[in-house]
Formats: C-alpha cells, structure tokens, sequence
C-alpha cells in the first residue's frame, strides 16, 4: 500500500512522498481553505488531505481536505462560479 502511495503521488501529481509530507508541515495538517483538520471519517489515514491541482497545468495548489475538495470540482475550479456563490451567500 505504501508503495502505490508513493506512485500515486510521484505519477499523478509528480511529487514526492517527501514533499506531500513537507506541503502538511507547512499547512500545520489543515486544509488550505477551510483551515480545518480533516475529520478521519473522511480521508484513508495515510492521506490526511487531498492534493488539489489544476487539471489545464497540473500544478498543485495546495492540500485540502475531502469537503472543500468535492465543493471545488461541483463548481468546476471556475473562479468566478466560486465569486458568485460568495456574493450569494453574502447577501442573503
């Protein structure tokens, strides 16, 4: 298991185990959005957040945890989907 792990990180996202390691550290294990630990329900307890990315360039924005992982793809890593549901929320 550890070795797919390992491959998973280096062939999907090309970093290492290493530096997936380093990107928690420098997070303090939260996510990069909602600055929250990810509950244990939700994540494999060898991966306590998810590598987010951009899908045109493949690079790695950052670590989240499952919630605001989900939230970006239902709003198609679409800035301005995203602006427009903050202003929504903010005038209601």
């Amino acid at each position: 298991l550890v070795a797919s792990r390992k491959h998973n990180l280096k062939h999907r996202y090309g970093i290492t185990e290493e530096q997936y390691n380093q990107m928690l550290i420098e997070q303090k294990y939260k996510c990069k959005i909602c600055r929250q630990k990810p509950d244990k329900s939700q994540t494999q307890p060898d991966k306590p957040l998810y590598v987010d990315h951009c899908h045109q360039t493949k690079a790695i924005r950052g670590l989240l945890c499952h919630k605001c992982n989900v939230a970006l793809g239902h709003m198609n890593d679409d800035p301005e989907q995203l602006e427009r549901a903050a202003d929504y929320l903010r005038s209601a």
